[in-house]
């Protein structure tokens, strides 16, 4: 019997080239009667015996420490091995690599030699009925939720150059600007070590230093720090001199209070808040700003000029997202639509009255094409006036807010990824008098607050007494 493949035979094939140990198709097939099939087939093919191509050029070197040994076979021989299959020298060629891959792979051989660094996998379990355990001398290890939180903190603690400002933002009154600030401020410290500082932006009376978590009766602020800015950036400065006019929290983090007077009508501008940089940046490392409801205010439009990074604390209540999506149209259209775009949203879960709100913020956020968002659960304790205590906090808000910290430094490593960190800085500010306090109540001579007086970390009234090297305190 004739087959269609005996008329039209594939060409090429020969049953007498067939490989060894193997027999021609038409000898081992079968039909259903016992009877042997007459017909062409293609040569089988011995997947063992195949080779990968080497990578391309545009793909990464391998990490293949030898190569096929060749030594002693002459050339002929040589070629076939590497070119068994006709694939072609430029497929079988492999780049070479640079020197710097080489120096990367080095320095990967060496840090296996150490082993695994402790911390993240390694470390005993913490959370739950394992950290309980392990409190009693087990080594239980942690749960994928508790690696994952503790990857979140690795995040926060990345290197991060150069002093980053991260403006904190809502114009909505009660927005959650001052707890974010907080939270933020708390965390990172927590994290990160001295060196983190909460600025209360406010062009007069924020509340920032009366939500904090620890402060004296009497309160350092901005103003103070202005009447002494020209020293604190001097070349002979202390270490420790700023240090005074900040309030230090358990945390690890600080305060710079903002004006808390009443009876004062100048309030800080652009070149007060230039200067109060200048301060921080030469004794802190990571400056997060409370900025205050006046969009149009100096302080606030100054605190956007200079952001690294915008943080944006929201509820679903219309009002308040109509609100911060007018005042993000308002920073796009001054030209910072990129800080707009890179901006981190914080979206309390249980603020939503209905489902059509909760989606109508999500839809007004994604025309504005903000994609950073992080949620976290409601807290009365935040939502609240009372002083905000990060050791006394629930887990879940801990938890979601470390999240959002991490989100925050990673936008600041990418928007400073590029940049080249400032070694030293030219602008030296000069000192502010402090302006001075009006009383219509008090006698003429007694109406205005002595000019340059300020409130020490002592809680005594009176110029700080800077003295020159050797002289006795009075």
């Amino acid at each position: 019997m004739s087959t269609h493949a005996d008329q039209h035979p594939i060409e090429g094939w020969d049953n007498a080239a067939a490989p060894s140990g193997t027999q021609p198709a038409h000898e081992m097939a079968g039909s259903a009667d016992g009877d042997v099939a007459d017909y062409s087939a293609e040569r089988p093919v011995n997947l063992r015996e195949q080779r990968l191509r080497a990578p391309s050029e545009d793909r990464a070197p391998g990490l293949r420490l030898r190569a096929t040994p060749t030594a002693g076979l002459p050339d002929s021989a040589t070629a076939a091995t590497r070119d068994r299959y006709g694939v072609g020298s430029a497929n079988l060629s492999e780049p070479a690599l640079t020197a710097a891959e080489l120096e990367s792979l080095r320095e990967e051989q060496l840090r296996r030699v150490l082993g695994r660094p402790a911390g993240v996998e390694t470390d005993p379990a913490v959370w739950g009925w394992r950290g309980k355990a392990n409190a009693l001398g087990a080594k239980f290890t942690p749960t994928s939720a508790e690696i994952q939180h503790r990857l979140t903190i690795e995040r926060i603690r990345q290197p991060l150059p150069g002093t980053p400002l991260v403006v904190v933002v809502n114009p909505k009154g009660g927005g959650g600007v001052t707890p974010a600030t907080l939270m933020l401020s708390n965390i990172f410290g927590s994290h990160r070590g001295h060196g983190v500082v909460a600025w209360d932006n406010a062009e007069t009376r924020g509340t920032l230093a009366a939500r904090a978590a620890s402060a004296p009766k009497s309160v350092a602020t901005t103003w103070d720090l202005l009447a002494h800015a020209g020293e604190l950036c001097s070349a002979t400065v202390v270490a420790s001199a700023v240090s005074r006019f900040l309030l230090p929290q358990p945390t690890s983090d600080e305060i710079l209070a903002s004006d808390q007077s009443s009876k004062r009508q100048e309030m800080i501008g652009a070149e007060e808040c230039a200067a109060i940089l200048a301060v921080l940046r030469r004794h802190r490392t990571m400056v997060l700003v409370d900025t205050g409801n006046n969009d149009r205010g100096e302080a606030f439009v100054w605190s956007i000029e200079h952001a690294t990074q915008l943080v944006i604390p929201l509820t679903y209540r219309r009002d308040a997202a109509h609100q911060v999506l007018r005042t993000l149209d308002g920073i796009a259209a001054r030209g910072y639509s990129e800080l707009v775009r890179a901006a981190v949203v914080v979206l309390a879960e249980g603020t939503a009255a209905d489902p059509a709100a909760r989606d109508a913020v999500h839809e007004a956020l994604a025309r504005a094409q903000i994609d950073r968002i992080v949620h976290v659960p409601f807290d009365s304790d935040l939502a609240g006036g009372d002083r905000v205590v990060f050791s006394r906090l629930a887990d879940a808000t801990v938890r979601a807010w470390t999240q959002v910290a991490a989100v925050v430094a990673d936008g600041i490593a990418e928007e400073l990824a590029h940049a080249e960190p400032e070694l030293r800085s030219e602008y030296v500010p000069q000192s502010r008098s402090t302006p001075d306090e009006f009383d219509a109540r008090l006698p003429p001579r007694m109406a205005q607050r002595r000019p340059g007086a300020v409130m020490d970390t002592r809680g005594i009234s009176g110029p700080v007494p800077y003295r020159r090297a050797g002289e006795a305190a009075g």
